[in-house]
């Protein structure tokens, strides 16, 4: 019975640890600011549409475009609820109503996950090599792990102030969210399923 329970609390402590190592390794990469590069395209991922956060993205991506950092954005959301529009459908609206010019769009329009719209997106963009993702700061140790995964690079990064709209207890859900998420995704970054 002892040895069952030994190997019991080594499995919980094994857990533990990458659970922690995941969170820390969330954390510190949504602290770093790696200085955004000119790149093909601007990758911005969905969110619920109607909330802050697909909101500011938007208008994060329609920032970086506008510096010209990049000569076009992807639009990546699929539809969350039946009968609504797509995320995609979402943040062009957003765009468009806070553009003087009718940007350069793709609209994806079918992703329900980080992974697909990394994916989805490689696919409406076979040339592209190197992007800018655009999500918020808790999401992008996921989301750049995975846009290298898929081949591309260099991978540049930016973030909306999310303090603006996430209280902070908030933001400790979506970051052990996201430790959880990385944990889940490693055979997704090791064999790209």
């Amino acid at each position: 019975m002892r040895k069952v329970l030994r190997i019991i609390q080594g499995l919980i402590t094994a857990v533990a640890v990458v659970l922690v190592a995941s969170l820390a390794f969330v954390t510190a990469f949504a602290q770093y600011h790696r200085p955004v590069g000119k790149a093909d395209a601007i990758i911005i991922l969905g969110a619920a549409i109607n909330t802050p956060a697909l909101y500011n993205r938007s208008l994060e991506g329609l920032r970086l475009y506008q510096a010209g950092d990049a000569p076009l954005m992807v639009l990546s959301g699929g539809v969350d609820y039946p009968k609504s529009i797509s995320e995609a459908e979402y943040m062009r609206r957003v765009i468009v109503a806070h553009s003087s010019t009718t940007p350069n769009l793709i609209l994806e329009a079918h992703s329900h996950s980080t992974y697909d719209n990394i994916e989805n997106s490689k696919m409406l963009l076979p040339k592209a090599r190197s992007v800018i993702v655009v999500s918020d700061t808790f999401h992008m140790a996921r989301a750049v792990t995975m846009a290298k995964a898929a081949g591309f690079g260099p991978v540049y990064w930016s973030s909306p102030d999310t303090s603006s709209y996430y209280p902070p207890g908030q933001m400790v859900y979506y970051y052990v969210r996201e430790a959880l998420a990385m944990v889940y995704y490693v055979p997704k970054f090791v064999l790209g399923r």
